[in-house]
């Protein structure tokens, strides 16, 4: 028996969830482990111990002033972890999409001038596909499309 052409849009479509969801939950898994590292960090060390720290310094761009650099070292890792979380739920979606692919783009940017991207060449697709759930959404499997499928319904 062949499927069909109805049922093999709507599995084309989910399958196309399924991958929508599991790319979002591999983005936010990562933001909140970088994050979490360094508020772990943050925590034993004592605040502005990230900024301070060589991980930090040795890839701040010598263009960005220290009025600029100082709060996105402070706030970075925590920042990190909030986007990470609500990326991955998918939660807020413009907002933890559009923090995301700004944290990305900005890390991209400072390894770009320290000579240090292409080894960390996943930041070229990471930033991208931030960008793109920006613009397309969460997805049916998040938090956000489980509200608009509730509306929707009643």
């Amino acid at each position: 028996m062949t499927p069909s052409p109805s049922s093999s849009t709507s599995l084309g479509t989910l399958g196309a969830e399924i991958a929508k969801g599991l790319t979002r939950l591999t983005l936010g898994w990562f933001l909140l482990h970088q994050g979490w590292g360094k508020v772990q960090q943050e925590l034993e060390g004592g605040p502005g111990s990230f900024y301070r720290g060589n991980q930090f310094q040795n890839n701040n761009p010598d263009w960005l002033p220290e009025l600029v650099a100082a709060p996105y070292g402070y706030i970075l890792p925590w920042v990190q972890v909030a986007v990470g979380a609500l990326f991955m739920l998918g939660v807020w979606n413009r907002v933890s999409a559009g923090g995301a692919f700004l944290i990305f783009l900005s890390i991209t940017l400072a390894w770009l001038d320290a000579g240090n991207l292409l080894p960390r060449h996943m930041l070229m697709i990471y930033t991208p596909l931030a960008a793109w759930y920006f613009f397309s959404g969460a997805g049916r499997f998040s938090v956000d499309g489980l509200r608009a499928a509730r509306r929707r319904k009643g």
